[in-house]
């Protein structure tokens, strides 16, 4: 067990040590992501916490020092049970930090449109800014290309929206 650990530590060792350069200043990111997998949660006023929820986002940007990248995005959520379907669309701003070589450390904020329809309903809309964080690691596959898994938590102080749950991203740096 202890070899097979070892091992899988050495792997992503060698894969990760390419990305150094790629986290430089002046380096751009593009940065696609999918989240939910139903391995996460959101919980709102209207919809309670049972629902399957795919989430899309894109996001880019540019390293404005080493290791500290500032990125904006667009992406959406879209979450559905046998009650409704909720659905999102986000806006959002986010600086990631690269530290321990490709493990990163983000917080972003953003806005978003949200709109609620339970099953044979009218649609009920609201707004609301939130914050939120995320640690992943970037897991370089080829110099300009990682797979970014990570852990995120966004949340909202209007609305009481909380979401969390994992996310993979694939980044391309040039």
């Amino acid at each position: 067990m202890i070899k097979k650990v070892l091992l899988i530590l050495s792997v992503v060792g060698l894969l990760s040590s390419t990305g150094s350069a790629q986290i430089l200043k002046n380096t751009w990111i593009v940065n696609p992501q999918v989240s939910g997998f139903n391995l996460g949660s959101t919980h709102t006023q209207e919809t309670g916490n049972e629902a399957f929820d795919l989430g899309l986002k894109v996001e880019a940007g540019n390293f404005i020092a080493n290791n500290l990248a500032f990125l904006v995005g667009l992406g959406g959520d879209f979450s559905w049970n046998k009650e409704y379907n909720d659905n999102s669309i986000d806006l959002m701003a986010s600086i990631r930090y690269y530290t321990l070589t490709t493990l990163f450390i983000g917080v972003n904020t953003g806005y978003t449109h949200a709109w609620n329809k339970p099953k044979g309903g009218s649609s009920v809309c609201r707004d609301y800014l939130y914050v939120g964080a995320e640690l992943g690691y970037a897991i370089f596959v080829s110099p300009n290309i990682s797979l970014d898994p990570a852990l995120y938590w966004k949340h909202s102080f209007t609305d009481k929206f909380d979401q969390y749950g994992l996310k993979i991203g694939l980044s391309v740096y040039f």
